[in-house]
């Protein structure tokens, strides 16, 4: 039986449902970590210097990180839970890392985003400007650009990062179909929002599902089985969830303060869509109306009225289409009082009446 340096067994490859083995090889330390530990040092990781042989450090010293694909590893038998996670067929869709301990990672960007999620321990987060703390059970959803570094001091500090390019990431969102803060975060950088938030920090708190989720995630990555992929799809979608759920922050610059706001702004549209008017946005936010209507179209490209429309017709749509209402009832749950304006306005986004639609009749 062969030993790593870690003091686990290669006998302790997991399977896809042995939970208390992958706490273990998430605790234990690795080899590099174990040198790390005897012998401090500022030296960045193996990574950081295959960077820099790939020309990727600039004269500044910060480092680029243009792919997530871009980096590649001689295949080696894998003794670490990272030599399994680094070597996982699964990397084709999206990345996950381990990040190492007893280092002081030098500061880069990214042309990916990126989800941090902290295990155990903490991970200090540095700015050119400022530092945050990410502490046990927070997870920190990063924008490509935004120059950072990490610290990982402790031995108790396991913390993971999924990497997702602009591919994938669209795969996962058009299964969602909220304004949600996250799902704004996350277009911003699928269309190349001009002023993105650099990041939202999402405090996990007492969730004990949170860690159990990463579990499985981890495991279907590192050791992969029959569906995996669908397993994986399946487990971040419950990851935005929950995040979802969670108090957060983000950067308090001007323009991360204006990206906010017309989040906030964008989800109370949706989730009050009934009986929402611009007046009262702008009581609940504090802000002139012309101010609101204005983060509204720099948004959506439409104005208050013309977006608000179009959130009520696609709720009209997926009821005419997914349930059994009558067109008079869904008309008054969605909010049309004035029959002649619904019927006008339907036709004129759908090219068809609304019973055509329902029975599957294509426009003329």
């Amino acid at each position: 039986m062969n030993t790593s340096m870690n003091g686990l067994s290669e006998s302790t490859h997991c399977s896809c449902n042995d939970r208390t083995a992958l706490i273990e090889q998430i605790r234990a330390l690795t080899p590099s970590e174990i040198r790390r530990k005897e012998h401090p040092s500022d030296d960045p990781s193996a990574y950081y210097h295959w960077l820099e042989a790939q020309g990727l450090r600039r004269s500044d010293g910060i480092y680029h990180m243009p792919s997530i694909f871009l980096e590649t590893r001689n295949l080696k038998s894998p003794e670490t839970l990272s030599d399994y996670i680094d070597q996982s067929p699964c990397q084709q869709y999206f990345r996950l890392k381990k990040a190492t301990r007893f280092s002081r990672e030098p500061l880069s960007y990214a042309d990916f985003l990126s989800i941090r999620y902290v295990y155990s321990g903490s991970d200090m987060m540095r700015t050119p400007s400022s530092s945050f703390e990410l502490r046990q059970n927070d997870i920190c959803l990063l924008n490509s650009g935004f120059v950072m570094s990490q610290y990982l001091e402790h031995e108790e500090d396991a913390v993971f990062t999924l990497m997702f390019e602009k591919e994938y990431l669209i795969k996962l969102l058009r299964s969602r179909g909220d304004q949600s803060v996250i799902t704004r975060f996350m277009y911003s950088y699928v269309l190349d929002s001009p002023h993105p938030q650099n990041y939202i920090l999402f405090h996990g708190g007492g969730n004990d599902r949170l860690p159990r989720l990463f579990e499985d995630l981890i495991m279907e990555y590192a050791y992969p089985d029959h569906d995996s992929h669908a397993l994986l799809e399946s487990y971040l979608q419950v990851l935005l969830v929950e995040m979802g759920r969670c108090t957060f922050d983000y950067e308090k610059t001007a323009e991360s303060r204006k990206s906010f706001l017309t989040a906030a702004v964008l989800q109370e549209i949706e989730d009050n869509f009934v009986e929402v008017t611009l007046e009262g946005l702008a009581d609940r936010f504090g802000y002139h109306p012309d101010y609101i209507s204005r983060r509204i179209r720099s948004a959506t490209g439409k104005g208050f009225k013309d977006y608000l429309l179009q959130i009520k017709m696609s709720h009209v749509e997926r009821l005419l289409t997914g349930s059994d209402l009558t067109i008079s009832e869904i008309r008054e749950r969605v909010g049309f009082h004035n029959e002649t304006h619904f019927y006008r306005k339907f036709k004129e986004m759908f090219g068809c009446s609304p019973a055509e639609m329902r029975n599957g009749v294509n426009a003329p």
